[in-house]
């Protein structure tokens, strides 16, 4: 299997480096379509494996503990990223409550054409880890860092021990400016953190603020729950302790009873400031599990869903690396697991599979049944394995929810989807965002499904 796992890689490499040569070339675009689908179904096939997850767990823990080791997980952070400044805080307490040991990696920020707007991604990144300052009583972060003082933070951590009291001490130092005497920047130094963000890639991840133990990876404060749930099953919990940190939960706070149980969609007559706007992407598996918590919110506080599609980043130019998606999907399906639901997989709807959704959504906004029509569309993608490309699975869906097919074309050619897919994009570059997914409600504006809790009190507290 991994033999032909490398095989795949390679022509993969040799489709993309084609297609870059000829990107105008209809051809080689559609080969590299169909070859991305078929790849990406081979990964995520490998990724569920469960052959695959107990030889993990017998190389990294049952070994190990022949020999009285005890595991060490890798951290690898970044001086200048504020989820980094998270992290740090709260791993002393881990290794207080776990058999593990931490092992620190500095890296120069993250691997190059992750995200569309390094500048948006950045100020958000600062917003959101504040908030997550609040949920878990950490020190916010007030002011940023000078190049002065990166540079000499990034210096120092190689002079120091690489302890976790070490670590937080310089953080603090570099987020608050605070050195004694400055470094100027230094190649050596430079090469050292490109050295383990090259280390980074080749585990298989892209993002600093994260810990690889075991084959898996856990990303920030919000993925220590995961992180916590795998230590106590392989035994490696201290005491009987709760997991800590789950504090992204959707609580569904109970409602003042009212005289009218009607269904959502007989309350339209809310005021424009009740509506719950979700903006998603079917290519994102993030977007299917957050729709689907967002229609529950909706239902639950009786606020209306305003589901706003947008294309995919990589249909907007963005490049992506096979780190990021064979993440994603392991991420997606470890969140959907939790929340029990469906996922076993994805049919890659990139390109036509994409065109032929957005042309049907229009007509069936017009017949109120848009949220069922995109459910389905998800359904097809992660659960059934159905191509959206093929114009019989797409009559298929619209047959579901008896959407005239024919007629959704033609109100299509009135209503182009383009138009209303820019303004959806439009209208998210103006709220300072960047992909999906997104919610809004009211002037509480989040990234990411994780974020739904924000949202839900927002919802409360209105």
């Amino acid at each position: 299997m991994f033999i032909i796992a490398a095989i795949l890689r390679e022509y993969y490499y040799h489709v993309r480096k084609a297609n870059n040569k000829f990107a105008n070339h209809h051809i080689k675009f559609r080969e590299w379509v169909i070859f991305t689908k078929f790849f990406t179904w081979f990964k995520v096939k490998l990724i569920r494996s469960d052959k695959r997850a107990w030889l993990l767990k017998f190389r990294y823990f049952t070994v190990p503990n022949w020999f009285r080791k005890t595991p060490v997980a890798e951290v690898y952070l970044a001086l200048n990223d504020p989820y980094s400044f998270m992290l740090i805080q709260v791993l002393p307490e881990l290794e207080q409550r776990f058999n593990i040991q931490f092992k620190l990696f500095l890296v120069y920020e993250s691997v190059p054409g992750v995200t569309i707007d390094p500048k948006l991604m950045r100020t958000w990144a600062i917003k959101d880890a504040n908030f997550i300052a609040d949920q878990y009583q950490l020190k916010k972060i007030t002011q940023q860092p000078t190049q002065e003082s990166l540079f000499t933070g990034q210096q120092m951590w190689q002079l120091r021990p690489k302890t976790l009291d070490n670590a937080w001490q310089l953080f603090q130092q570099t987020w608050s400016n605070d050195f004694d005497y400055y470094y100027h920047a230094s190649t050596p130094v430079i090469n050292y953190q490109i050295k383990n963000l090259m280390r980074l890639v080749k585990q298989g991840h892209y993002l600093p603020s994260s810990i690889f133990i075991a084959g898996q990876w856990f990303v920030g404060i919000d993925r220590l729950e995961h992180l916590e749930k795998r230590l106590a099953d392989f035994g490696l919990a201290k005491d009987d302790s709760v997991a800590v940190y789950q504090k992204n939960k959707l609580v569904f706070a109970e409602q003042q009873a009212k005289d009218n149980a009607a269904d959502i969609a007989d309350i339209a007559d809310i005021a424009d400031t009740k509506i719950l706007e979700a903006f998603i992407s079917l290519r994102s598996p993030y977007s299917y599990i957050g729709l689907l918590q967002a229609e529950k919110l909706s239902q639950h506080y009786q606020i209306p869903l305003k589901i706003k599609p947008l294309l995919p980043l990589i249909m907007r130019g963005l490049t992506t690396t096979e780190n990021k998606e064979r993440y994603a999907v392991f991420d997606a399906s470890r969140e959907a697991k939790k929340l029990n639901i469906p996922f076993t997989g994805i049919a890659d709807p990139l390109g036509q599979g994409i065109f032929n959704a957005f042309q049907i959504f229009s007509y069936a906004e017009q017949q109120n049944k848009e949220l069922a029509f995109i459910k389905s569309a998800f359904k097809a993608i992660y659960v059934d394995g159905l191509d959206l490309s093929q114009k019989s699975v797409i009559e298929s869906l619209c047959q579901q929810h008896k959407i005239n097919y024919l007629q959704a074309l033609e109100y299509n050619n009135e209503h182009d989807w383009q138009q209303w897919s820019d303004t959806n994009q439009s209208t998210l570059d103006g709220m300072g965002l960047w992909g999906a997914p997104c919610f809004r409600f009211q002037n509480v504006i989040c990234w990411g499904q994780d974020r739904l809790a924000q949202i839900e009190q927002a919802i409360i507290v209105s």
